[in-house]
């Protein structure tokens, strides 16, 4: 797809008018505010527009996430530690809700009471533009959340609600009684049912009924009135003019509501983020939407959109995610190896990640669950005490999260050096274990960094941070077990970082020297092409990566178990693989041509064709 070519007017028109039929006024004025914001837009970001988000699949792209009062305290502190960031080869900072919330309880953030400002705890607008700035000139993007789904309950446009403004109860799905609500509940599940149960909030100053999918203090907003359309469109484009490079919108499935479905995945949202999408590409060519979605693997990748229609620029691989941790429990390598593929409209790619600030929700695909031998939900079940570290033989050390007693359902918290092993090793003063539990850190990382897409690492798996207990002792914290895998980020830690065998020097080197193996692999080309190779070994993990030139080619090769592994080169010979590769970790040769290849426990090799077919020949 030619971006350049496109006529966005034209096709904003068709979808607004698919989506609001009738309203030419309000879709006249939606045009004037767009080019308000292109006439607006600052030069600097304008030059970068003139190459669109070709930035997004560059393989120089590294992402890592935070939380800026965990990670530097504020964002003046977070300038100061630009440096951290250039020596470890990240080139893309994704800042945790950071907009100004409501007070008291805010979801950590996702309640937003302003989108024009900033949490007054860690900075203002100006100290935001300045940062924003002072990190372009490191070669470092920004990525910050933008919560389109609800606003908090002391929101501006919430408070002229409450005061009786009509214009602005409309804004959300309000009932002067408890008859829709209930037909709504007939159809919607809920989304935490244990902390926030039910999908209506009965409102006392109101004497009104206000739809609260999450929770009480959140208070969806109504798309079918195209004034909130416009609104959210007005905060996305400010954002954009502010030299945001990746906006995240914050729970696309659940923005459409109609009564009698679940109101999840509607046609209609698809129709809003394929506006927003035409409309950032149309005002500000340079800004990426990236979509959050934590929902069925056949499902979330609808959010790309399509050729001629295309929405978001990029996902979270959850799906990835869970499958990396599914093998390591397992040892089987077939969890990730028989991953479906899926045919990709073109100009959209993955986020990878092993951790983030959310919880493990185990989606499993339910059909190659049962094709592998396992039964989905003793499987689960499996999974949830193995991360807990209830289970023989767990090497993890985490906790539940929405916990159901009655069904035994939950999540898993946990950060990902103490779900990998290294808490209990040093607990147990277990030197095998430790080399084991820093061998998976590596492993781990290795799976998503080196993986097609924009790999994100979350803060402090860089340094293998433990999980952080201290939250049991907040009060609003206390009962949000997400917060053991929020730590602030321990700089003491770093003097380490001289220490060559310690675990964080272990940690941090490697990832470090695997940003710059992915950066030098793609130095000719990025990655465009990635497949799997099958072989009999189900503890091993194979895929081919060819670089855009398509002369070069990569194999990944990775032993999911603590055991000694082989594999038989034979079993590659059918995907054209022999002769001489060089590992580019290790600067071993590893011989394709022989009968079998040995791995050790945990081992990767990341290997390059030493004598390209082409100069053969010659």
């Amino acid at each position: 797809m030619q971006e350049a070519n496109i006529d966005y007017k034209q096709r904003i028109t068709q979808t607004y008018y698919h989506l609001y039929p009738g309203y030419t006024n309000e879709l006249g004025r939606l045009f004037d505010m767009l080019e308000k914001y292109k006439m607006e837009r600052h030069p600097n970001l304008i030059r970068r527009d003139m190459a669109g988000t070709n930035w997004m699949h560059s393989s120089k792209t590294v992402g890592m996430m935070l939380y800026v009062d965990r990670f530097a305290d504020d964002l003046k502190g977070l300038i100061t530690k630009s440096d951290y960031f250039v020596d470890l080869g990240v080139t893309l900072l994704h800042l945790m809700p950071l907009l100004k919330p409501r007070d008291g309880e805010n979801d950590g953030g996702y309640a937003v009471r302003d989108y024009r400002d900033i949490d007054p705890r860690i900075g203002n607008m100006d100290d935001f533009i300045e940062m924003v700035d002072h990190y372009h000139r490191k070669g470092i993007r920004i990525c910050i959340d933008y919560v389109i789904n609800h606003t908090s309950d002391d929101h501006e446009w919430a408070n002229k609600a409450k005061s009786g403004d009509e214009t602005y109860q409309k804004y959300y799905l309000m009932y002067d009684d408890d008859i829709i609500p209930r037909q709504f509940e007939n159809t919607l599940p809920e989304v935490f049912p244990k902390v926030a149960p039910g999908n209506f909030t009965y409102n006392e100053s109101l004497k009104k009924w206000i739809m609260t999918t999450f929770y009480a203090y959140q208070w969806d907003l109504d798309y079918k009135n195209p004034r909130v359309f416009k609104e959210m469109v007005d905060n996305l484009l400010f954002m954009a003019n502010a030299g945001v490079d990746l906006i995240r919108l914050d729970a696309i499935p659940y923005v459409w509501k109609e009564l009698g479905t679940d109101c999840r995945n509607l046609p209609e949202a698809h129709m809003i983020l394929s506006l927003f999408r035409d409309i950032i590409s149309y005002c500000a060519p340079s800004t990426a939407l990236l979509g959050e979605a934590i929902i069925a693997p056949e499902l979330i990748t609808t959010y790309f959109g399509s050729e001629d229609k295309p929405e978001c620029h990029s996902l979270y691989n959850a799906s990835y995610m869970v499958e990396i941790w599914n093998s390591l429990a397992t040892r089987d390598a077939r969890h990730l190896a028989l991953m479906p593929e899926y045919d990709l409209p073109t100009g959209i790619t993955w986020i990878n990640y092993a951790r983030c600030h959310d919880d493990i929700g185990w989606g499993l695909d339910l059909d190659k669950t049962r094709s592998l031998g396992f039964d989905p939900q003793a499987h689960k079940q499996f999974l949830i005490d193995f991360y807990l570290g209830v289970f023989n033989d767990s090497f993890s050390i985490g906790e539940l999260y929405e916990f159901n007693p009655r069904t035994g359902d939950a999540r898993n918290s946990g950060t990902l050096a103490s779900l990998s092993g290294l808490e209990k090793a040093i607990k147990e003063h277990d030197h095998y274990q430790l080399e084991l539990s820093i061998k998976r850190i590596k492993l781990i990382s290795a799976l998503y960094l080196l993986k097609e897409g924009v790999p994100m690492i979350y803060s402090g798996d860089e340094i293998g941070q433990l999980n952080d207990y201290s939250y049991r002792d907040e009060i609003d914290k206390r009962n949000d077990s997400r917060w053991l895998h929020r730590p602030k980020m321990k700089w003491n830690l770093l003097v380490e970082l001289n220490q060559p065998f310690s675990p964080i020097s272990q940690v941090y080197n490697c990832i470090k020297q695997l940003v710059l193996l992915r950066k030098e692999l793609g130095r000719n080309g990025d990655i465009r092409q990635e497949r799997i190779l099958h072989q009999r070994n189900s503890h091993i993990l194979i895929f081919e990566q060819r670089i855009e030139d398509n002369e070069t080619q990569i194999l990944l090769c990775f032993n999911l178990s603590e055991d000694r592994q082989w594999f038989y080169a034979s079993d590659l010979r059918r995907y054209g693989i022999k002769g001489e590769y060089s590992e580019m970790l290790q600067g071993k040769t590893v011989y394709f041509d022989e009968g079998r290849i040995l791995m050790g426990p945990y081992e990767f090799f990341v290997t390059k064709e030493r004598f390209p077919k082409k100069d053969l020949l010659l």
